[in-house]
């Protein structure tokens, strides 16, 4: 005797995903997803720095169109932002004495660069995704992280090959030629069950800062967290009558 088992259509579309497909259904879904993430940057003198920003980013249209996100600095005077492709929206300490009374945003509009960031890679770029993946030296079965137990891949690229998945990349403001496009970086991606991206870890070693021949290597650790993949998310800027322009600022150094 045989017994049919009858499978969900919303299971076999999911277990039709693969990672890069999963992304780009999520990057077209008008929904969110919430981030955290930790980046040690070791300078010339050996000291370590860390800095930490958590947020959610606004996805539609296949891209990130708006990000919101909290930067704690020493736990006492955090800064928060709001990003958008044209402008950007800071709340901070730096600013706050310089602002006119009843307000307490400042606006600078220039052009930004939304992403889903480890590093420096672009895991909101699918062909970025799929170029990291289909390097992958290790793959094994890992934790649980939001919920849903994970898949860890790992492996080693370089800034060139990078590029060449993503040419709008920039790293350190410049497009990575030359003995930058030969930096490895050292990444691990950990993927749900439902294909997407819920960490990533990248490490690499930039040969110093471009044009200045004195400084030493900068060594970049980054850990990046992703979670509430589909969330509801509506980005908006503050409130107008909240909202300085740079013009507008007071008791500014000249």
């Amino acid at each position: 005797m045989s017994v049919a088992v009858i499978v969900p259509p919303s299971a076999v579309a999911e277990a039709r995903l693969d990672p890069v497909a999963a992304l780009r259904r999520q990057l077209a879904s008008g929904n969110g997803v919430t981030f955290s993430n930790v980046t040690v940057f070791k300078s010339w003198d050996g000291e370590p720095t860390a800095s930490r920003l958590s947020g959610v980013h606004e996805l539609a249209h296949g891209e990130v169109i708006a990000s919101e996100f909290l930067d704690p600095k020493d736990g006492r005077n955090p800064e928060r932002f709001i990003v958008f492709p044209d402008r950007y929206y800071e709340q901070s300490s730096l600013w706050r004495k310089h602002l006119p009374e009843g307000k307490s945003w400042l606006v600078i509009r220039d052009k930004q660069s939304l992403a889903l960031t480890c590093g420096h890679m672009r895991l909101s770029h699918p062909a970025t995704l799929k170029a990291l993946l289909a390097g992958a030296k290790a793959r094994r079965p890992a934790g649980v992280y939001d919920g849903t137990r994970t898949t860890l891949y790992e492996g080693i690229i370089t800034l060139g090959d990078v590029a060449k998945a993503d040419p709008d990349l920039l790293v350190l403001d410049r497009k990575p030629t030359g003995i930058y496009a030969q930096v490895r970086i050292n990444w691990k991606l950990w993927i749900g069950q439902d294909q997407l991206v819920r960490r990533c870890q990248s490490s690499s070693l930039l040969p110093g800062w471009p044009g200045i021949d004195d400084l030493e290597p900068m060594q970049f650790d980054d850990d990046v967290r992703l979670s509430r993949w589909g969330r509801a998310t509506d980005i908006k800027p503050p409130a107008a009558d909240q909202v300085a322009t740079h013009d507008e600022l007071i008791d500014m150094p000249e």
